[in-house]
């Protein structure tokens, strides 16, 4: 990443600059007082390269990045330029009108948001929001907008394109969806491609698929890629160069090697510090010494088969599952978007009805139980979801949300005081390390970090047996991804809880549990101890996930991405994280 040069907006630029930010100062009016976002932002990015803005949420990556599109609110005030590459000259972004900046989005940069069911209009069909994109910068006729729009889903990847575009949004997969945004994102041929978190809500073969994609379009397109996102393994695998942000500022940036692998800032080793990982284990086999795991089941699934019925054809999303959780046991479930996790989830919560088999909780049959039984039952049931804010009432004070459990059940089989279920509450609200008078703010007062561990509070308040935890790190930054895993294990060691954590972070998988289940298309394709499957897999499925976690060594995600492509074309060499270039082993081995 070059320094930025002294010069005025409208100046005509190095050939290969396209994105030149000076200065920028970002501060937000409130109504208790400024609050400054961004202080003194000096960024270069340019042709071809693919320049990671990298820190914890709050630190001004966001906000720097809505900077490149002119997104930022009215009640953002701007110091500093922000300027783009078009037609030879600098264009400077924080200067220029709304009809400027409709002119230079989606022409001259464009961006790919973090959430494509918000970005993607439920209404239109994926072809008409594409041509779309090429209707508001070309005059061509709808036609022509049309074919374009089929030849981009063609060159992202997406399976039969003529029949996706005539589909909506909610009729692909999260990875596909993200893929369309992608095409929207090129309709114009822009200079610069903004990408905020494109990854994060996505399972690890799906995540690589994007990676490679961005990849290709930067390599094969020239274009430049300013990619904002938490995952330092993520940034190893695509970016040139890395700028790391603390407090609104930039605190260390250069090539991704220097940074990731000789940080000189010690906020940037803190980050690298937190990310977990799937480190190399022995072939010999690896049991865990788990003293607090006993042989008391507290979730038996016998045989357990669900369908749906899509579009009038029969789906078998989850085919004749057997899985046990004992008390004390961390089991993760894990496998690519699609396997069947979350409908597993959601059987052993008693949300669906098994089309076959049965969901035993505690000994007893969930479907057989009724009424108050039923309710007695599932009271020993506790639930993290995957998004804090949704599962959070918003109009509910966090005191109120977390005693609701303990006003519908009470305790021990009587109802609880109001006294007594605020004494509850401030438990619970210290345990997960929330500060005091939390309890009297509302859910959208705390970060998505603080939001989660709310969430864990609530689902502990009965001191359930049984904990479902279904992705409830997924979007969260590294930093803070730890601290409420430390607060998950710490609940976890004290109070003993049987705990099925649903992840597709490989990582915090091996990190957490004692013993993990591989789905593969609803089916149970692996099964054992962490340690022994993920170090060294029977299964090829099992290898091909392992071998698309990231890393946050550039030299090491090289080598485990051509690993990766390697398994993808059939050749079984290199798949585990533990396996040396260039050995080689059979499918089902047991050192595949």
């Amino acid at each position: 990443m070059s320094a930025p040069t002294s010069g005025t907006g409208g100046e005509t630029p190095a050939d290969d600059v396209v994105l030149r930010i000076r200065d920028l100062n970002v501060t937000f009016t409130t109504g208790s007082g400024d609050v400054p976002a961004l202080r003194g932002i000096d960024l270069e990015v340019r042709r071809g390269r693919v320049v990671a803005l990298v820190g914890e949420s709050g630190s001004g990556k966001s906000v720097t990045s809505l900077s490149v599109l002119g997104l930022l609110p009215s009640t953002a005030r701007i110091t500093g330029s922000v300027e783009l590459a078009d037609g030879g000259r600098l264009r400077d972004v924080a200067a220029a009108a709304e009809d400027e900046l409709v002119d230079l989005r989606g022409r001259v940069v464009s961006m790919v948001f973090q959430e494509p069911m918000t970005a993607l209009n439920p209404t239109m069909t994926l072809g008409d929001q594409i041509a779309e994109a090429v209707l508001n910068h070309e005059r061509v006729p709808r036609a022509a907008a049309r074919e374009r729009a089929v030849e981009l889903l063609r060159s992202v990847g997406i399976p039969e394109p003529e029949r996706r575009a005539r589909q909506y949004p909610h009729e692909l997969s999260g990875g596909q969806r993200q893929r369309v945004v992608i095409a929207i994102a090129l309709a114009c041929e822009p200079r610069l491609i903004v990408a905020d978190e494109p990854t994060t809500a996505l399972d690890v073969t799906v995540q690589a698929e994007i990676l490679d994609l961005l990849r290709e379009l930067v390599a094969q397109r020239d274009t430049a890629l300013l990619l904002v996102t938490h995952n330092m393994g993520v940034v190893a695998d695509i970016a040139s160069d890395v700028a790391v942000m603390k407090g609104g500022r930039i605190v260390e940036h250069g090539p991704v090697e220097q940074v990731l692998l000789a940080p000189e800032h010690e906020y940037t080793r803190t980050l690298l510090d937190a990310v977990p990982a799937v480190p190399p284990a022995s072939r010999e086999a690896r049991v865990r010494e788990v003293e607090r795991v006993s042989s008391e089941v507290v979730l038996d699934l016998r045989g357990v088969s669900l369908d749906y019925r899509v579009q009038g054809r029969h789906v078998r999303a989850v085919d004749a599952l057997d899985l046990t959780v004992r008390a004390g046991e961390m089991l993760g479930l894990v496998g690519e978007s699609g396997s069947g996790k979350s409908t597993a989830g959601r059987a052993c919560l008693g949300l669906l009805a098994p089309s076959e088999g049965e969901v035993l909780l505690l000994g007893t049959s969930v479907a057989k139980a009724r009424g108050r039984a039923r309710r007695r039952l599932l009271a020993d049931v506790g639930v993290v979801f995957q998004d804090p804010g949704a599962s959070l009432d918003p109009r509910k004070l966090v005191g109120e949300s977390v005693a609701e459990p303990l006003a519908i059940h009470g305790r021990d089989g009587r109802r609880l005081s109001a006294a007594e279920r605020h004494a509850r509450v401030r438990e619970l609200l210290d345990a997960v390390r929330l500060p005091a008078g939390a309890e009297r703010r509302y859910p959208h007062e705390f970060s998505g970090g603080q939001r989660q561990r709310i969430g864990l509070a609530r689902a502990l308040a009965l001191r359930p047996r049984l904990l479902v935890a279904d992705e409830p790190t997924s979007a969260l930054d590294v930093s803070v991804q730890a601290e409420v895993l430390q607060v998950l294990r710490d609940l976890h060691d004290e109070l003993g809880f049987g705990c099925l954590f649903i992840s597709h972070d490989l990582g915090v998988v091996h990190e957490l549990t004692d013993r993990v289940a591989v789905l593969r298309a609803g089916r149970l394709v692996e099964s054992g101890p962490t340690a022994d499957v993920f170090g060294a897999p029977r299964e090829l499925y099992t290898a091909e996930l392992l071998a698309s976690v990231p890393t946050p060594d550039p030299a090491a995600q090289r080598e485990r991405r051509a690993a990766r492509h390697r398994l993808a074309s059939g050749v079984v060499v290199g798949v585990g994280p533990d396996t040396a270039p260039g050995s080689s082993a059979a499918p089902g081995s047991g050192a595949a």
